[in-house]
């Protein structure tokens, strides 16, 4: 393998996963070689988009900077039009030698000495942009191979370019879903019975969230297609506002169980006001996180904040993922829920039945309150209350059920 097939497959081809983050940094770090290979002073990826020329990646010697990424400027007044529709050639010497280009105000203020420019072509086939290298001074010493090169890095950044204008559209399409499920007034609100074990009475409700239409996204998708597109808070928190909103329906002496991410709970002042709002001992915050929480000391402080109102705090899918032990002793909740895969089949698991008998007794000692999530059988239910689980909830007991609009709605 030569050095330029070396350079060509180390810039554009190992360090690549598929994500538009990896497409970015293959971009930019072909932009660096090939600038370094032909050694010129500026080499840029454009885009068209509505008549005009964006600048979408560029790299240039510190001590000439003519553009930024994010700058722009008509399409007629470039020289990658004149590429593309053929006006001139993709390899210049000297622009200011060239009739069709010397007297572009490009030409004379920047100015243009020696330019390569080839199309970048879509997966349509459609020119979607250019990739450029120039230069303020001439150079006669470039040659079709030089040409050949840039055609070679076009197509690989072509490919990848593809995949960010894929991701764009795509990032457009879930922001208009989540926009338009906030703007009706956020998600419908499902509540699901928690019952007192012993009694079979209903001790409080579950809210959870349910959206219209995309039916191969769950709700937990939506949260997280709501955060890719710098949503998810703002989701998070009509989702709250709904879930709210259910409290007046509540039969007198119940809870209401309101899940919410310790990272919209920190990061937006719309979620941890619309708790202090409501400002009511109904009210469970149940936190849902499931990515590692980096900063304890402030979630801590937004926690005494709402349990100053009268909230209680839980903590969702005890014995899974980041609820382990460490998780649940920095928060102390008042309320853990023990998570599903500890409670399905424990009738018969001499395992689980030891990890649920090691929770009730942690929960006994710390002053808290103990639900079995995700109940299905009769057997389970009656496994968790010989082993001394006071609360349970799960299809067994009550699926859960939107309401019918009150009066007026």
């Amino acid at each position: 393998m030569s050095d330029l097939e070396w350079v060509i497959n180390d810039v554009t081809s190992h360090r690549v996963d598929g994500t538009p983050e990896s497409s970015r940094r293959a971009i930019v770090e072909s932009l660096v070689a090939l600038r370094a290979l032909l050694r010129m002073e500026v080499a840029f990826v454009s885009r068209f988009a509505d008549g005009r020329r964006w600048f979408e990646f560029v790299d240039s010697d510190e001590s000439f900077r003519p553009f930024e990424v994010g700058d722009s400027d008509p399409m007629g007044a470039s020289y990658c039009a004149r590429v593309v529709d053929g006006r001139v050639d993709r390899l210049i010497h000297d622009a200011r030698q060239v009739p069709e280009l010397r007297d572009l105000p490009v030409t004379t203020s920047l100015p243009v000495g020696a330019h390569l420019s080839v199309p970048i072509e879509g997966s349509d086939g459609v020119a979607m942009g250019t990739l450029c290298c120039f230069s303020r001074i001439p150079d006669p010493d470039l040659r079709e191979r030089d040409l050949e090169l840039m055609t070679v890095f076009a197509g690989l950044i072509s490919r990848h370019l593809d995949l960010l204008v894929t991701a764009e559209r795509r990032g457009s399409s879930v922001a208009e879903a989540v926009t338009s499920v906030i703007t009706s007034g956020g998600p419908a609100i499902a509540l699901q019975p928690i019952v007192d074990i012993a009694t079979g009475t209903t001790a409080g409700y579950e809210a959870l969230s349910r959206f219209p239409g995309l039916e191969s996204w769950t709700p937990d998708r939506w949260f997280r297609e709501a955060d890719s597109v710098g949503l998810g808070p703002d989701l998070e928190a009509s989702a709250v506002r709904a879930a709210l909103r259910e409290m007046v329906r509540l039969p007198r002496g119940t809870s209401l169980s309101v899940n919410v991410s310790a990272r919209a709970l920190c990061a937006s002042d719309g979620v941890l006001d619309l708790l202090l709002e409501a400002s009511s001992a109904q009210v469970v915050v149940e936190l849902t996180e499931h990515d590692q929480i980096d900063d304890y000391g402030r979630l801590a402080h937004v926690l005494a904040r709402v349990r100053r109102t009268g909230a209680r705090v839980a903590v969702d899918d005890a014995g899974s993922g980041y609820a382990g032990l460490g998780h649940i002793l920095r928060l102390e909740p008042e309320v853990l829920k023990l998570d599903r895969t500890l409670v399905e089949g424990i009738a018969h698991d001499p395992g689980r039945q030891a990890m649920c008998v090691a929770m009730v007794g942690f929960t006994q000692r710390m002053g808290s309150t103990l639900i079995a999530e995700g109940v299905e059988t009769g057997e389970d239910l009656e496994g968790l209350a010989d082993l001394g689980v006071p609360y349970a909830q799960g299809y067994f007991l009550g699926r859960p059920q939107i309401p019918e609009p009150r009066t007026g709605e």
